[in-house]
């Protein structure tokens, strides 16, 4: 995951697209009720390896209009319910890689229910 002393997390400010392929063959590789649990394990995974690269790339995410809609396609659901899911789980991450002992693993469940509209 480490390109020298930078992590693969960013690229250009952007979430890098092998980091996505990964949480994405995570996804896949899961029975479909697991996917979105799958690919949020792993992107934990490499959040907690670099939590400040992890929550820029979070914050421009919010940004990415078009990444945004893919993943929201890629979630399903309601439309709304969705990207409403989707900011509240991104908000919840950001606060949590910024605290002083960033802990993403612990609000799995937290962020799997805000994913998956299940609040």
């Amino acid at each position: 995951m480490r390109e020298g002393t930078r992590t693969a997390l960013l690229e250009e400010g952007r979430i890098d697209e092998g980091i996505v392929k990964r949480a994405i063959a995570a996804a896949d590789e899961a029975p479909p009720d697991n996917r979105v649990k799958a690919g949020l394990e792993t992107a934990i995974a490499m959040a907690e390896s670099d939590p400040v690269a992890a929550r820029s790339a979070l914050w421009a995410l919010r940004t990415d209009h078009a990444r945004l809609g893919r993943l929201e396609a890629w979630l399903g659901g309601d439309p709304r319910r969705t990207t409403f899911g989707l900011g509240a789980a991104i908000q919840i991450a950001a606060t949590e890689l910024d605290s002083a002992d960033p802990d993403l693993a612990g609000l799995s469940t937290e962020l799997l229910c805000w994913l998956e509209g299940r609040w």
